[in-house]
């Protein structure tokens, strides 16, 4: 059987097709797809165009060899020797002499032909030029190769599909490095992001370099000897930037599944609160939001061509903006917005889950829970009046210390965030009651979990949240 994986992304498409070696040993993953260990076509295309780059396992090991390369170059300023052996070179990845625009290019070759969606390659278009007999030149826009960096980033991370492919990285050596560019100026120049660099792709559009001085060579006496190494005598420059270096001159993408939950929840809530003229949108707005391990949002961007930088100003986007200091090195979580001109506001993790979320760490205590379910219903009760506007009942879960603090609390239906300002609820919000805060948004204290249903007439109801 034929097994297929996609890597979608809004500006370019990764699909692997191949099959499963029987005699392949499992890894210990959970995971219950099918384990790809032979790769029988890779296919490479972005979307509104007419072309597409595709081969076999030798075309795909060089596509991911060349824009890793070209990635770590494009960070770091500083060009790598390419170290694929005997193997033949079948895709290559440049700067184009246009500003921002970077050439790949796939090499003709007998064993992988170029392939396209029915059209004829020879001919010119202002982004794929095809010399007869020898390649396909592609004149990629940065948000275009933005996307296959990640699309290659999601197939490495993938553990179920050809494991055996991977990335190696190691620091350059220092015949190779641009010494008088300091480490900040090389991180800056295109957004990329490697996953073996644990680059988080969205810091570079969004969050300023820190300043990271050079380091000065040490001064000892060997180093004016005259029996100095040909390299120092020739080149006393200071070490070149490792790879951790790189790391922190960036930020971690946060993909633990309860947190990108619970910041995905607070960025809806805010955003949506926010969101006033509603309805008044020519077109949907998408974006790539960047936010912090506090909620706050520190960067935004288009998520596709679609989506006008300009139109920002239509959301509430610019005003919740919130600008780190310099020195900020915090995690970052990225996530999809999009504004329909519907008046609807969808809010998605840019990356999916990878887990299942869970809600922090709960009470399992029954006769505390039950306590807490009285003394629960008894505050809401005392401050639950009912709702004029409301037409159907307001759903939530609320969290509770052991002290009976509200902590924390989630809408569950569209009625109970509509209707949210009409509760009891964020006024009775505790949240530093539970260690919720500036370190993060899960809950750092056990809480005791109930559903809690609240009527327009003024009746309610609180039951323990079973799990």
């Amino acid at each position: 059987m034929t097994i297929r994986r996609q890597y979608s992304l809004p500006n370019c498409t990764l699909i692997l097709e191949g099959l499963s070696d029987p005699n392949a040993t499992p890894n210990g993953q959970l995971d219950p797809r099918p384990l790809m260990t032979i790769l029988v076509n890779a296919q490479c295309h972005f979307p509104n165009q007419e072309y597409l780059l595709e081969g076999g396992r030798d075309f795909f090991e060089s596509l991911v060899s060349a824009v890793s390369r070209y990635a770590q170059e494009c960070l770091s300023q500083v060009s790598h020797p390419k170290l694929d052996g005997d193997k033949s070179v079948m895709v290559q990845l440049e700067k184009a002499e246009e500003k921002n625009l970077h050439r790949l290019t796939q090499l003709a070759t007998a064993e992988a032909p170029l392939a396209s969606s029915g059209v004829d390659l020879a001919s010119e278009t202002s982004s794929a030029q095809k010399e007869p007999g020898k390649s396909l030149k592609i004149d990629l826009t940065t948000v275009q190769l933005f996307d296959l960096v990640e699309a290659i980033d999601q197939f490495l991370a993938d553990g179920r599909t050809l494991p055996d492919i991977y990335v190696g990285i190691e620091p350059v050596s220092r015949r190779y490095r641009k010494a008088e560019i300091p480490v900040a100026e090389r991180a800056a120049p295109v957004a990329l992001g490697m996953t073996s660099l644990v680059l988080a792709a969205v810091a570079l559009f969004f969050v300023p370099i820190p300043e990271m001085p050079e380091p000065k060579p040490a001064t000892t006496e060997e180093t004016s000897s005259e029996n100095t190494s040909e390299e120092q005598a020739t080149e006393p420059s200071p070490t070149p930037p490792t790879t951790t270096e790189l790391e922190e001159a960036l930020q971690s993408e946060i993909t633990e599944p309860t947190e990108v939950r619970f910041l995905e929840r607070s960025l809806y809530k805010k955003v949506n609160q926010a969101w006033e003229n509603r309805g008044e949108l020519e077109q949907n707005l998408s974006y790539r939001v960047s936010v912090g391990k506090d909620g706050e949002i520190v960067g935004y961007k288009p998520a596709n061509d679609d989506t006008d930088i300009d139109a920002a100003d239509e959301t509430p986007l610019p005003e919740l903006l919130y600008t780190p200091t310099a020195d900020n090195n915090e995690p970052l979580a990225s996530f999809r917005v999009v504004f329909n001109n519907t008046g609807i506001l969808e809010v998605s993790p840019w990356l999916g889950y990878k887990g299942e979320p869970g809600l922090g760490p709960e009470m399992t205590d029954s006769e505390l829970i039950s306590d807490l379910d009285e003394q629960l219903t008894e505050t809401l009760r005392n401050r639950w009046e009912g709702s004029k506007l409301a037409q159907r009942e307001l759903a939530y879960r609320v969290g509770v210390t052991e002290d009976g603090v509200i902590a924390d609390y989630e809408p569950t239906n569209q009625s109970g965030w509509d209707y949210i300002e009409e509760t009891p609820l964020e006024e009775l919000l505790k949240p530093e009651a539970a260690g919720i805060g500036t370190e993060g948004l899960v809950p750092k204290e056990p809480l005791a979990q109930f559903r809690v249903v609240l009527w327009p007439n003024g009746n309610l109801e609180v039951d323990p949240l079973l799990r």
